[in-house]
């Protein structure tokens, strides 16, 4: 017979597994039909379960698409985190860097993290976790510049904030007319942000 902790670990690995099964039905809701159509029933039908599960694991809507905002984030960040972290040079991560972003865009990823930051227009507790992931990303960048510019011995043109927040917003701005269906013919958001990796070489090689 199992005992009083045994049964207990099990409920919550029973648990923990509902909570990601509804986490990855509203992610596929998202992707495939809007926020406006994720609501708590439509991802309980999807997901499989009953609707009270939905609601005793994040208690409505908002809390739904904030744990999953929070979920898909952190995924990113730490995607992000290993690349830069790892061997190579800045401009061969930032080649990688856009090769993610095609990925993303392709599986609906980037569609799945944009339509939980436009429900958190009329969500204040949703745009609150959206700024807190923001600073997860500037903060990122910034270290990474700080880095690069320290073993280059490079004097940068504007603080590493500043250049980190133009990055990220450089991303943000091609994801969102991208998604907006604005073609690479008519703005040619990725041959822009690749051509990038070839400004940071020639950086890296200017005379002082």
């Amino acid at each position: 017979m199992s005992s009083a902790a045994e049964r207990v670990d099990q409920r919550l690995i029973r648990g923990e597994a509902t909570r990601e099964l509804i986490l990855d039905a509203a992610a596929e809701l998202l992707r495939g039909e809007g926020s406006a159509a994720t609501t708590t029933r439509a991802v309980a039908e999807r997901a499989g379960v009953r609707l009270s599960l939905v609601h005793y694991h994040f208690g409505g809507k908002g809390g739904l698409l904030a744990a999953l905002l929070e979920r898909a984030n952190a995924s990113l960040l730490e995607r992000q985190e290993a690349l830069y972290a790892g061997p190579g040079s800045l401009a061969d991560k930032w080649r990688t860097a856009c090769a993610y972003l095609r990925e993303d865009l392709r599986s609906g990823y980037a569609r799945v993290l944009w339509e939980l930051w436009a429900a958190g227009l009329a969500d204040e507790e949703l745009a609150s976790r959206w700024r807190e992931a923001m600073v997860g990303w500037r903060t990122l960048l910034e270290r990474v510049i700080d880095r690069w510019a320290a073993e280059h011995e490079l004097e940068l043109p504007l603080a590493s904030r500043a250049l980190a927040t133009l990055v990220a917003n450089a991303f943000q701005g091609a994801e969102v007319e991208i998604l907006a269906g604005v073609s690479e013919h008519d703005a040619p958001h990725l041959e822009a942000l690749e051509a990038v990796a070839d400004l940071i070489e020639w950086y890296e090689h200017a005379p002082t």
